[in-house]
């Protein structure tokens, strides 16, 4: 069996740019958001995160959220916001080696500039992944 057979896909819709996408998730993503949707409950409506009066929660709502737990999980110095979980995704993915049109897709964006720019934030971590995957690292050559 391969790796990614044990993964899954989730339906984005309603971003910021209005395109809808389709991305991939982890298994262990996969887990977490089966106990979510389990402890939370089936509801009317097919949005996944609601508010306790089990209507769709709207964008602020969800960003009030993750602020509201970012200072009860006592998160210092860095913002806790949405941006900063996509943003610490997008640099996290490039670390770890990413391809930019992977990358490119998965965080919806329409232009490869934005994608250029979470690579050229971490030029020191491309340089260095560039030392391990040149070709002329293994180049036998005789002078």
């Amino acid at each position: 069996m391969k790796k990614w057979q044990n993964e899954s896909k989730i339906h984005i819709r309603n971003t910021k740019t209005y395109k809808e996408r389709i991305v991939p998730i982890q298994s262990k993503m996969k887990t977490q958001l089966q106990k979510y949707i389990q402890i939370r409950g089936v509801m009317v409506t097919d949005a996944l995160f609601v508010t306790l009066a089990g209507e769709k929660m709207s964008k602020r709502q969800f960003q009030n959220r993750v602020t509201f737990y970012g200072k009860q999980a006592e998160i210092k110095g860095v913002r806790c916001s949405c941006h900063t979980f996509r943003h610490t995704f997008a640099k996290v993915s490039v670390k770890n080696g990413a391809g930019i049109f992977e990358l490119q897709q998965i965080l919806g964006h329409t232009s490869m500039e934005m994608v250029r720019v979470y690579v050229n934030l971490f030029s020191d971590d491309v340089m260095d992944k560039h030392r391990t995957f040149s070709p002329l690292v293994n180049l036998n050559v005789r002078m």
